[in-house]
Order: C-alpha cells, then sequence, then structure tokens
C-alpha cells in the first residue's frame, strides 16, 4: 500500500528529561527554559529538551539551523539538493508539519503548505534554541505534534558587536555585521548578513539544461532589543526579515530559468511584569510573513501573513507548586496567485499548566482548549511524573494527545482541497531514565507515537481526505563524559516507524542513526570532530536508500580577545550519498567536501 505519509508530505510540499544532555560543557542546567512554560529549569524539565546556546552555535560552524537540530539525537533532516533548497526536520519520525516552530514566542510558517521553512533563517542572528520533543498541544495548540522549536533572536549587550567574512567551497562567500550597546538591563543589536553560493546540481538529472548548478543567496536583517522600566518591567523587541533567491532543477521539463524567491518577516513585542514575587503577567504581541513566488514554466505566489496576541499569568502558589494559565490568539490570512475560496481564518484559545514537586518526585499537567474558525474546537493536554530514585539516577514518564491543523491547501486548494478534512490527532507515551556520574551524564527514552486521521489523497474523491494511521516507536540514547580533557558526546537511536494500515516503513525516516562527537582546546587552539551516520531509510513509498557515514571536522584560534579564525571540512571524505529521491528514477544531489574558512572580529 502507498506510504501514507509520504503521500502528505509529497502533497504538503509539492510542494523526559529532568534535564537535556548538555550540548556542550558550556550548558548550564539551571538556566530557565522558557518554551516549557512556568520557568522551569533545564535541571527539572519532565520531557526531553535540548538546549543550544550562543557558545554552542558558534562553537559548531555549521551552515543552517538544521544542520545544528541533526546533531540531536532522533532529528533526521531530509533537503532536496544542497543550501537553500526544501528541508524537512523530522522529530522522532513526525514530520515538520507536524512541529511547532517559534521565534521569540511567535509561531511562524506558510499556512498553506503548514510549516516553517528553518533553512530559510539565518543561523548567525539566533542567539539560543531550545528543541522539546513531545505533545505539547496542551500549551501550543495546533502541530504541536513532534515537539516544539523555538528560536530565539539576539537582543545585544557590552561586548556582543562583530563583524565577520568568510569564503569556501562552491563559490561561497558570507559577510556579516552585528552592532550592539548596553548592558543587562537595557540593550540594543543591529544586524546584517549575506550569503551568496553557486551550490551544486540539486538533481541527477542531466537533460534540459537541468545539469547546470544551482545556485542560492540570502540577505538577513534583525534587530533586538530589552528595555527595563524599574524593577518590576521588561519589554523585548525582535524584528527578523529575510530574503533568498533558490535556483531549482525541474523534475519534468526544462531547468533554465527556475528559480523560487522567498521572504520572511518575523516581529515579536514582549512584555513581562513581575507584580510580586508570586504573580508574573507575559504577553506577546506578533506577526510572521512568509512568502515564496516561484518563476517557472507553472509561475506561482503563496504568501502567509500571521497576527498574534498571547497573555499569560504565572502563579507561584508555594515554593514547589506554579500554576501557569493564559489565553492565545491568531489570524491567519493567505494571498496565492491560486483561487482558494477562503483566504483567512482565526483560532482563540485557552490553556493552563500545573507543575509541583518534593524532594523526590515532580509532576506537570497541562490542557489547551482550540476553537479555530475553519475547522472547529480542539482540546488537547499532558501529564508527567518524575521519580528521583537516587542523586545519581531518576526515571520519568509522560503522556500527551496533540494535533495537526489542516493547511489552507489540503482545506481550499482549487479542485483538491477538502473543508470538512478533519485535525491530525496524536497519542505519545514517553519513559526515560536518567543518570549522572562523575564526568558522565547520560539518558536513555523509550516512546511511542500513535497518529489517525493522516491528511492525504482520497482516489476516489481526488480530493484531500483523512485517510489511514501511522505508529512511530523509538529508542534514544545519549551520552556526555569527558576523557582525556576531551569532551565528548554520544548520541544514537533507533526507529520503527509505520503505517499502521499496511506496516509498510513510512519515507524519509532512517531506522538508525548515530553520532559521535569530540573537542577538546590546546591554549588558543579549539579542535572539533564529528562523525554521523544512518542505515535503513526508505523514500518514494518504500524505495531503499543506501546508508552512509560522514566525517567533519573544525577547528578556531583566537590570536586576541577580539580576533579568531575558524575553519572546517564538512564530508572530509567526499562520501556521495543520498537523502532523498526526486524521481522513481532520479534523486537529488548531496554535497561533496566542502571547506570554509571565516575570520571574525569582535569590538
Amino acid at each position: 500500500m502507498k506510504n501514507i505519509f509520504r503521500s502528505s508530505i509529497a502533497v504538503a510540499c509539492a510542494l523526559s528529561t529532568p534535564w537535556a544532555i548538555a550540548q556542550s560543557p558550556n550548558n548550564d542546567i539551571d538556566e530557565i527554559v522558557v518554551s516549557a512554560k512556568g520557568e522551569q529549569s533545564l535541571k527539572d524539565i519532565l520531557t526531553t529538551t535540548h538546549v543550544f546556546t550562543e557558545v554552542d552555535i558558534e562553537a559548531a560552524q555549521v551552515k543552517s539551523i538544521p544542520a545544528l537540530l541533526e546533531r540531536i539525537a532522533g532529528i533526521s533532516v531530509s533537503d532536496s539538493g544542497g543550501r537553500g533548497s526544501a528541508t524537512g526536520v523530522f522529530i522522532r519520525g513526525v514530520s515538520s508539519s507536524q512541529t511547532i516552530v517559534l521565534i521569540d514566542g511567535v509561531r511562524v510558517g506558510s499556512a498553506t503548505l503548514g510549516a516553517a521553512a528553518l533553512n530559510a533563517y539565518p543561523i548567525e542572528a539566533i542567539e539560543r534554541i531550545e528543541v522539546l520533543k513531545g505533545p505539547f498541544s496542551g500549551i501550543y495548540g495546533a502541530d504541536a505534534v513532534g515537539g516544539v522549536i523555538q528560536l530565539f533572536t539576539k537582543k545585544g549587550g557590552a561586548d556582543a558587536s562583530s563583524i565577520s567574512v568568510s569564503a569556501g567551497s562552491d563559490g561561497l562567500s558570507e559577510a556579516g555585521v552585528g552592532l550592539s550597546i548596553g548592558d543587562e538591563r537595557n540593550s540594543l543589536y543591529v544586524s546584517a548578513q549575506h550569503e551568496e553560493t553557486d551550490g551544486i546540481d540539486r538533481t541527477s538529472i542531466v537533460s534540459g539544461g537541468n545539469q547546470d548548478k544551482d545556485a542560492f543567496e540570502e540577505t538577513a536583517f534583525s534587530l533586538g532589543g530589552k528595555l527595563s522600566f524599574g524593577e518590576n518591567t521588561t519589554a523585548l523587541l525582535n524584528v527578523l526579515a529575510t530574503q533568498s533567491t533558490v535556483e531549482f532543477d525541474n523534475l519534468f521539463g526544462n531547468g533554465e530559468g527556475n528559480l523560487t524567491d522567498n521572504e520572511t518577516l518575523s516581529t515579536a513585542l514582549n512584555v513581562t511584569h513581575s507584580f510580586s514575587d508570586s504573580l508574573t503577567w507575559s504577553t506577546t504581541v506578533g506577526m510572521n510573513e512568509d512568502k515564496a513566488e516561484t518563476t517557472s514554466s507553472f509561475p506561482s505566489t503563496f504568501e502567509t501573513n500571521r497576527d498574534s496576541l498571547s497573555t499569560e499569568l504565572e502563579f507561584k502558589l508555594s515554593d514547589s507548586a506554579t500554576l501557569t494559565s493564559g489565553l492565545d490568539y491568531y489570524e491567519e490570512d493567505i494571498t496565492s496567485t491560486n483561487d482558494f475560496p477562503t483566504t483567512n481564518r482565526d483560532n482563540k484559545a485557552i490553556f493552563a499548566q500545573l507543575q509541583t514537586g518534593s524532594e523526590k518526585v515532580d509532576f506537570v499537567a497541562s490542557v489547551r482548549s482550540d476553537d479555530n474558525s475553519a475547522y472547529g474546537s480542539e482540546t488537547n493536554g499532558s501529564l508527567a511524573m518524575g521519580y528521583k530514585y537516587s542523586d545519581s539516577l531518576r526515571v520519568t514518564v509522560s503522556y500527551g494527545t496533540a494535533f495537526v491543523a489542516p493547511s489552507f491547501n489540503f482545506l481550499y486548494f482549487p479542485f483538491f482541497g477538502n473543508p470538512d478534512i478533519l485535525p491530525e490527532e496524536s497519542k505519545n507515551l514517553e519513559m526515560s531514565l536518567l543518570g549522572n556520574y562523575g564526568h558522565t551524564n547520560w539518558r536513555l527514552s523509550a516512546y511511542q507515537t500513535d497518529v489517525e486521521n493522516l491528511f492525504s489523497f482520497d482516489p476516489d474523491t481526488f480530493l484531500a481526505a483523512n485517510v489511514g494511521e501511522a505508529q512511530l516507536k523509538g529508542i534514544e540514547a545519549e551520552i556526555n563524559t569527558k576523557l582525556l580533557d576531551w569532551q565528548i558526546g554520544l548520541q544514537a537511536d533507533v526507529l520503527d516507524a509505520q503505517d499502521k494500515q499496511s506496516g509498510d516503513q513510512l519515507d524519509d525516516r532512517p531506522e538508525r542513526s548515530l553520532s559521535i562527537n569530540a573537542n577538546r582546546s590546546f591554549g588558543n587552539l579549539t579542535m572539533a570532530f564529528d562523525v554521523r551516520s544512518e542505515t535503513g531509510r526508505v523514500d518514494r513509498g518504500g524505495t531503499k536508500v543506501a546508508g552512509y557515514g560522514l566525517f567533519d571536522i573544525s577547528a578556531s584560534y583566537k590570536f586576541s580577545d577580539k580576533l579568531s579564525v575558524l575553519a572546517n571540512i564538512d564530508n572530509v571524505f567526499d562520501k556521495d550519498y543520498t537523502l532523498n529521491l526526486a524521481t522513481s528514477t532520479e534523486r537529488f544531489n548531496t554535497e561533496g567536501r566542502q571547506a570554509k574558512l571565516s575570520v571574525r572580529y569582535a569590538f
């Protein structure tokens, strides 16, 4: 039987743990994880959480946000031929459209595709990334089946100004400048980045002029700031705008002159006020724009405009109990060259979360009710409990429900959309063991996610429909340790992702993945090595894709407190591998050996 998840993706794209395993020794497990609500510290969160700090992001020397996220156990990435191409990020086998993406608390992404293009946002503008795995519709509503990915932009402060230039393989050139003033209470940050590359030939198709290189160019601007009013009120502002041009191959015709211009704009204003030590109020006003204009044999334009408002109160009921409650509203409008019969919808929601604990036991419960003008009402929630067996061993268990909102394409696309289609719904169960001994931290997690009412295509009506069910089961393991002055991390996962009706493996999800990273400083020189491999990936309804292993190396040298030189080589052994098939006989190409040299000056 045809793979249901693959059908959904093809149509749409036509397109835990009480503390996270540290991504680097710079992580502080006592820091607050904003995405978890209720001022939960990293060591107290009961669902699997990963945090990349600014230090982690700079040290990783990766080209994009998806390239950084795939270093986490249980996250896989599938692109469509190199830098700038359509990229899917899968959390525990759950696709991009089933994972919510936030920028400074504001929902972002395309309402027609139903997903956010994480590769569209410049990693240079990001100060922090939080990844929460599991069902979070009990807090965030639609699309939080796989979890939450939240990006936090830079807000500035003392000694945060810098200028950088880079050059690399395939004609890569980058330049960026960030200007910062202020201190911990009041700050302003303004930055601009530009990147361009000749790129690679995105597909193996050589007919019709498709054998040429497909270029990518992006310019980004960000503005961030913090303003404190007295001791109790803080305002945070961010603006992140990007414009990019991506050349691509035509899978069924002439490949010359095909390109897509993408524009994104995310704006957020957050005001937080502490009435007392036990009561805090926070409100975020946001705006997101996402536009894609394609020039090809079949030109098209798809634009999303989303305005949002969320407000919440945090009550500290006691030293060990916190109640967070709030209201959430957003309105989505689309504009397209296609004649959608409906171009607007809104969503109203109310939610609450209670967290409490003792010396041995911790407990978190959440519930949220959504009312959407397009598809009706949904109520979801979650429960999580942690038990501290000893100072070095803890167990957590969680259960939750979540849902995915049907995109405008599934609801209203001409001659395909079905206004009666229902949201996808999921149930998730997870259990984790966590331990620490000396310099070693480890986590072992097992999970199962069942999804029903999957979006797909009904061949009887030629319309979108809820067809089929899927089950995703897996085990993740993470170990971080220090050995002979090397900081070493190991991440491994095994995934069984099946169409429950046919028993077929779902496309684009590797069955087994392994990554090992190691870094060490030698005075002013820091070296890092990364090895990652996967096997058991299928595509296009069950076609097997060969496994692979990649080796990356990076180094940075500080000539002074202000001047640094960074270098990295990805895919050192120039491995030829495949992530994604373009047709039954052709594939999307992947990048071979890639080298980059950067110079950064801080002032």
